[in-house]
């Protein structure tokens, strides 16, 4: 993929192809890294370690209800083939992949960890995609100006330093028009699964949250989020409340425990070995796609009811600038 779309996250100038990597207008070198470019403004920055075992969400087989909401999400996406798309997080994501085979799009991923750029550039690359993953910040996204038809960000706002910095970027680089959906926690609990969680064990809750990188105490409550949005010049148009009950029974309890199965499994077959990573759904998945998420998605009907109330521990935002 050419890099057109990419821009110094300092000042936004154009970049040129060199040999070890990129060069602004204004000198600065960004060497590349990862089968992309390390396009982070500060070169200092920690290193969050390489990519763990797990799989990419495989869109065509989602295996939890995350998933398919998320799916849900993408399906409402007015994209046309040769769209460009920005993705933000690229930890387990399928994103990119599932729109290029459904779309047409080509994209760009922006990622912080090193480890999951390079294995979302080598899936690209096997399956010919024509996205690219880059090293980066999104509070300081490496990209152009009014450059996307849409953006794309599942569970990334809340692990962010500066929330709103990130929402100003994303409507810099959305062009008019253009569609922007995400996917959160937020801090208005209250009657959701998460919320009996922090009622009966205060001190458990906030450690399992701030293991996931979730610190309910600078998260923004869902309206606050919408007002956020908004004052970053984005158009709401539909926010969904998400995370109720069932939902996160199935994939926060049930889901895991099946994967810890799954990779006791895969250890007795490859002592000493790291866990791998899997980057389309394996046949166990497939199955449970077909099989067992229906019925899991029937049984959510009593979330869909809380949901209309206000209840939930996360929501989605679908927005769109003007």
């Amino acid at each position: 993929m050419k890099n057109d779309l990419l821009r110094d996250p300092v000042d936004h100038s154009p970049l040129t192809l060199e040999a070890g990597g990129l060069r602004s207008a204004s000198g600065r070198l960004y060497p590349a890294a990862c089968g992309g470019w390390d396009l982070r403004a500060d070169a200092d920055a920690p290193d969050p370690g390489p990519a763990v075992g797990g799989e990419l969400g495989d869109f065509d087989y989602p295996h939890s209800l995350t998933l398919l909401h998320q799916r849900g999400l993408l399906e409402r996406l007015p994209l046309k083939p040769g769209d460009a798309v920005l993705e933000l997080g690229g930890q387990r994501s399928g994103v990119l992949a599932w729109l290029e085979r459904h779309r047409g799009v080509h994209g760009v991923g922006v990622d912080i960890a090193p480890g999951w750029v390079a294995l979302q550039n080598e899936a690209s690359q096997a399956r010919g995609g024509r996205s690219i993953w880059v090293i980066g910040d999104a509070e300081r996204l490496p990209v152009a100006d009014s450059s996307f038809r849409a953006i794309v960000a599942f569970d990334v706002f809340e692990h962010l330093g500066n929330l709103r910095a990130g929402l100003e970027e994303c409507t810099r680089v959305l062009q008019p028009g253009g569609m922007f959906v995400c996917h959160m926690p937020v801090s208005d609990i209250r009657g959701s699964y998460d919320g009996y969680q922090r009622w009966t064990d205060a001190g458990a809750f906030a450690a399992r949250a701030a293991s996931l990188g979730h610190r309910h105490e600078r998260l923004p409550s869902r309206l606050q989020m919408r007002t956020w949005l908004e004052q970053s010049g984005l158009q709401v148009l539909d926010t969904l409340n998400f995370n109720v009950w069932v939902q996160p029974l199935h994939d926060h309890h049930l889901i895991p425990a099946l994967g810890r199965i799954r990779h006791r499994r895969e250890k007795a077959q490859r002592p000493g070995l790291p866990p791998t990573v899997q980057v389309t759904a394996s046949r166990s998945q497939r199955a449970y796609s077909t099989l067992a998420l229906p019925l899991a998605r029937a049984l959510t009907a009593v979330d869909d009811m809380g949901a209309l109330v206000g209840i939930g521990a996360s929501c989605s935002y679908v927005a769109r600038k003007p």
